[in-house]
């Protein structure tokens, strides 16, 4: 092995790390600016470190981050840049076929590869499972998991096409876990959405059926972003307005070894 190689493989190792110690799980401002906004209350009780003096104003000034009522990040700011880093970072290293790559060109086992986002889901769980409804919650993940993909909602179509199976979904979580409706939206807003789908990207296709599709990352008060929301319209003929709503489920595989592991 060439020494510029050796150089080589301990450089892209450093720079991994590097990166990993800035994902929230090991970073409390990479934490704290994954969770704006917030109201300033809740910041100051959660996070009161970043709510001194001096903290706020190198918060303020030289990272983009804005306190009045409710804390935010201010655009095109580095607290937004980070922000958009963070989701990315977790995207990455969760890919196991990226892992396995990085492991094998370092002459490493891919368990030294770090993956920040298991290390923050990990991170999560915990949390939530010291919650009085934390056992309900885990149960909520796994059934999640094992369904694994949604139709939400469809369109325009002839009767016998399958019918969506969220709602269905939804209903049956509330009976098995015996909890109100608004138990169950409490549970989908710190697990799965929080009300602030992020639009990651929009397909026209030229072709005769699927013309436009939308997609978007589900965000939940955590960023556990379990869900990728699809929703794909088509034109054919006799038919307008017609168009096919997905859930795909996000991390399934890590989500699912942490929760045999750890919380089982």
């Amino acid at each position: 092995m060439s020494k510029d190689n050796t150089n080589l493989k301990e450089h892209t190792l450093n720079l991994i790390n590097a990166l990993v110690n800035l994902s929230p799980s090991r970073n409390i401002i990479s934490q704290f600016i994954l969770q704006l906004p917030k109201d300033l209350p809740i910041i100051e009780h959660s996070y009161r470190e970043v709510s001194l003096p001096e903290a706020k104003e190198i918060l303020e000034k030289y990272l983009g981050v804005q306190f009045d009522d409710v804390v935010k990040r201010s655009d095109n700011s580095f607290a937004a840049s980070l922000y958009t880093y963070i989701h990315r970072f977790f995207e990455w290293l969760d890919d196991n076929e990226i892992r396995s790559y990085l492991s094998k060109i370092m002459g490493l086992h891919t368990d030294s590869i770090h993956n920040p986002y298991a290390e923050w889901a990990e991170l999560v769980l915990k949390k939530l499972l010291c919650r009085p409804d934390g056992d309900k919650i885990i149960r909520f993940l796994e059934m999640l998991i094992d369904h694994n993909l949604f139709l939400v909602d469809r369109y325009g179509y002839s009767r016998g096409a399958r019918r969506p199976d969220w709602q269905p979904f939804l209903n049956k979580i509330q009976k098995v876990l015996e909890i109100s409706p608004s138990e169950l939206e409490e549970i989908k807003k710190v697990t799965i959405w929080d009300g602030t789908p992020e639009s990651i990207e929009c397909i026209c296709k030229e072709n005769l059926e699927s013309v436009y599709s939308e997609i978007y990352v589900m965000h939940s008060e955590y960023h556990l972003d379990l869900i990728l929301s699809k929703k794909i319209y088509y034109s054919g003929t006799g038919y307008s307005n017609k168009y096919d709503h997905y859930y795909e489920l996000k991390h399934k595989n890590t989500l699912k070894k942490l929760l045999m592991e750890k919380f089982t």
